[in-house]
């Protein structure tokens, strides 16, 4: 550190240099960034998403879409002819057309197509066109009319019970029954889910204009319309960077009192902002929203370096009025703690390289070289450009406020008062580290959860939609598949598989409707089949003849096969069963409505269904996104728990390691190890509390708060032992630390807060959680360097004092 801290000091030129041409570099790569624009880019490559490629492969992929109509009562002819404008425009877009599913005809669904339908077979037509059902979904001219259909339709003991299930799944789990009203009805439109991502989304777009243009009300859901508003929000992120900068400002002006300070330290953080996305272009790497959250980062923390630097430069000037000498002084003093202080935070960031899931992993990476960068800037380029202003213009009388001496305000007072009394420190630490273990222990507990929409603004249209289908409708947007591998012309099979399905009917996180799990299969559907080729239920009745809807144990292999070639040349056929090339049927889709919270339950639900079709004698495999999710919730925890053990872990050794050398004291190293331990355990504590919950983003704050939280008692530790070394005692070391180092320290911490603050007010769930949890472990790692540090170093490391 003291060759380092002599060639800036001497070549300060060749220092402000060689940071230029590296930002140069670093610069131009940043031409190669790219925004990652899709949530499903937050997967790691499990085996399940490889099933779900390999069914979407094999059986099509859809992709859906609902509208939601919302009113006082939506069961009333303005809104069955709302629905029909809508399905009339979508269907006649011709963007829009060009992606709906096969058969078009069955693309777009809602109650007023199912009642309209139903009327024209009454009427004779059994075959309607869509110009026909969208007249007689308007023709409907009363609430009376519709009431009328409505229970005739559910009545009909000719309408198969799979349609009435089906067409109530339009309406919420609340509905009126008896008096056929309802505030809210989805319309649901199935887009061909093999159209390149880019193209679903402009689709998905003129869906939700187009609604929008029938009923400014309506709401639309659909999974690249999530990705477009993830974009969206990532854009609010700007402004509140931009006011916590505003703010840092004013905080650097009161502080500096000195307007080439606070250039040198905004300049520095626009090259560490350079150096970190040049990495990222380097390696090829997206920026998605958890990345966006870097240059937060660097705004908080860049500051903090850049002031301990100069402050302390300040105090070295002051003293020998000689700006080289006091550049090497401050490098060779403080940038031993700056060194510890990076080497630890680098730690903390990093750690969530072993994460599984790629976007914590990046986000580590890109945070750990930030401060790097940082470190390396505010070690060359800040204290170079100082003294090149100093020398060239004249030291002048430049006051720190503060020197050396004893500063005894009223806090400080205070707290001498109390570390000098052993009893009351011994007590103040039980009841620390008291409320820390508890806190540990429930933080070990938290299981992570994950909201699609918790990346979304509050206020966003999707958001709202999200919430209304997941809470209110059996519909939800939660989909597993199961995927059975095996002969279908095996009548054994076929039992063993309707025995599985009826074992779902209680599982606890499958959407069960009428004592019936809601899972599409081709027997479920069969009705429908049925409508689109009579050959279906004519081959159908040859495989079940006492027509009890089960497939028949002793079925001919022949018949089966039949049956499914019928079922095959249907426009739906290949989406529910597959044959290969030498035409033999070796697999089928059941695809199951879930409420797991989006995989917070997909352990549970796993159990359940690998349960229910142990009895198959086939290969069965489970996926989608619950399930995948289930994986990376745990893998979210993990990462939390593996991270924050590894960061103190290398704390507990490398801090006496480094104390020992610097200071000789290893027990010096070892009690400033101990604080962020501390300050964990009370974060745990507040999280449960106040309700924050694991996920994606909260999880990370624990090795952030151990790599940003032992910053600080690293820099009242060293110059406590500074103070030490020149003879002072407790209260003079105390006292000394607190209001200099102390103060550089509070301002660090003030600093931070203001960049995560102004992010608790966007109404971002993620975000706001993440700035909440990191403005509570910023506070108490404060506390922890004010307070608890010094306890700790009264009670073991000044007891002769």
């Amino acid at each position: 550190m003291q060759k380092i801290a002599k060639w800036v000091a001497f070549h300060p030129k060749s220092a402000i240099a060689l940071v230029l041409v590296i930002t140069l570099i670093f610069t131009s790569f940043t031409v190669n960034l790219q925004q990652e624009t899709s949530l499903e880019g937050l997967f790691p490559n499990y085996p399940e998403v490889g099933i779900m490629d390999d069914i979407q492969k094999d059986f099509g992929n859809t992709e859906p879409v609902m509208v939601l109509l919302q009113g006082d009562d939506v069961l009333t002819p303005q809104y069955f002819k709302k629905a029909a404008d809508i399905t009339e425009k979508v269907w006649n877009d011709n963007l829009v057309s060009s992606a709906l599913r096969k058969p078009k005809d069955e693309s777009i669904t809602s109650l007023p197509e199912f009642l309209a339908i139903y009327r024209l077979s009454l009427k004779g037509n059994f075959n309607p066109s869509k110009e026909q059902i969208l007249e007689e979904m308007r023709s409907f001219t009363s609430k009376d009319e519709i009431v009328e259909t409505f229970n005739a339709f559910m009545g009909d003991p000719n309408v198969p019970q799979v349609m009435k299930d089906y067409a109530l799944v339009f309406l919420p789990k609340d509905f009126d029954r008896g008096a056929v009203k309802s505030s809210k009805m989805v319309i649901y439109i199935s887009l061909d889910g093999t159209i390149p991502s880019d193209e679903l989304e402009r689709v998905e777009l003129r869906i939700e204009g187009i609604a929008k243009g029938v009923d400014q009300e309506t709401l639309t859901y659909g999974i690249q319309l999530l990705n477009y508003y993830y974009v969206k929000t990532e854009e609010r992120l700007i402004p509140a960077f931009l006011i916590a900068l505003v703010l840092i400002l004013a905080l650097m002006m009161l502080n500096f009192r000195r307007l080439s300070d606070v250039a040198i330290s905004l300049i520095t953080l626009f090259l560490a902002m350079l150096w970190t996305f040049g990495l990222a272009g380097i390696l090829g790497w997206k920026v998605d929203f958890m990345a966006g959250m870097v240059p937060v980062l660097i705004l908080g923390l860049g500051i903090d370096f850049s002031f301990h630097v100069l402050m302390n430069y300040r105090e070295e000037l002051e003293e020998t009025s000689d700006p080289k000498k006091a550049t090497y002084l401050v490098l060779s003093t403080v940038g031993i703690a700056l060194l510890l202080a990076m080497i630890t935070t680098v730690v903390g960031f990093s750690s969530n390289g072993i994460s599984k899931i790629p976007s914590m992993r990046h986000f580590g990476f890109l945070s750990a070289f930030s401060i790097l960068a940082i470190f390396i800037l505010n070690l060359t380029f800040v204290p170079a450009v100082r003294e090149l202003l100093d020398l060239r213009g004249g030291v002048g009388k430049v006051k720190t406020g503060k020197g050396k001496r004893m500063a005894r305000n009223g806090m400080i007072k205070r707290l001498l008062w109390l570390i000098n009394r052993p009893s009351i420190v011994l007590v103040l630490l039980l009841v620390i580290f008291g409320v820390a273990l508890p806190g540990w222990v429930m933080g070990l507990g938290m299981k992570a959860s994950y909201d699609p929409t918790g990346e979304l603004a509050t206020d966003l249209d999707i958001t709202k939609a999200y919430g209304i289908l997941n809470e209110e409708f059996d519909v939800g947007t939660e989909t597993v598949f199961i995927r059975v591998d095996g002969d279908l012309t095996n009548p054994e099979l076929w039992g063993q598989l309707q025995n599985a399905l009826e074992n779902m009917n209680d599982d606890r996180y499958v959407v069960v409707y009428e004592k019936k799990a809601r899972a599409e299969w081709i027997l479920s559907l069969l009705p429908l089949f049925a409508m689109e080729d009579q050959k279906v239920i004519r081959a159908y009745l040859m495989v079940d003849r006492d027509m009890d809807g089960r497939i028949d144990d002793d079925a001919a292999p022949e018949q089966l096969k039949a049956f499914l070639n019928a079922l095959y040349e249907t426009p739906m056929g290949d989406q529910y069963i597959h044959r290969d090339e030498k035409g033999n049927f070796d697999g089928l889709i059941i695809r199951v409505a879930t409420r797991t919270k989006l995989g917070y339950h997909g352990k549970k639900l796993m159990e359940e269904l690998r349960e229910d079709f142990e009895g198959v004698n086939a290969e069965v495999s489970f996926t989608g996104m619950p399930i995948v999710w289930a994986k990376g919730l745990d893998d979210i925890r993990d990462s939390m728990t593996n991270s924050i053990f590894l960061c103190l872990a290398f704390a507990f050794i490398v801090l006496p390691v480094a104390f020992g050398i610097s200071h000789r004291s290893p027990l010096l190293g070892l009690l400033t190890a101990i604080p962020p331990f501390i300050t964990l355990g009370w974060l745990f504590m507040t999280m449960k509390l106040i309700g924050i919950p694991l996920n994606m983003m909260t999880a990370m704050v624990g090795a952030v708060i151990v790599g940003i939280g032992i910053d600080y008692p690293i820099h009242i530790a060293n110059r406590w032992a500074l103070e030490r070394k020149e003879g002072k005692g407790l209260e003079e070391c105390y006292a000394i630390s607190l209001s200099s180092t102390g103060r550089e320290v509070l301002y660090s911490a003030i600093t931070t807060l203001i960049a995560f603050g102004v992010f608790v007010l966007i109404p971002i769930p993620v975000i706001a959680q993440f700035a909440t949890t990191t403005l509570f472990g910023l506070i108490y790692s404060f506390i922890g360097a004010v307070l608890t540090l010094p306890l700790l170093l009264r009670l073991f490391w000044h007891r002769g004092d």
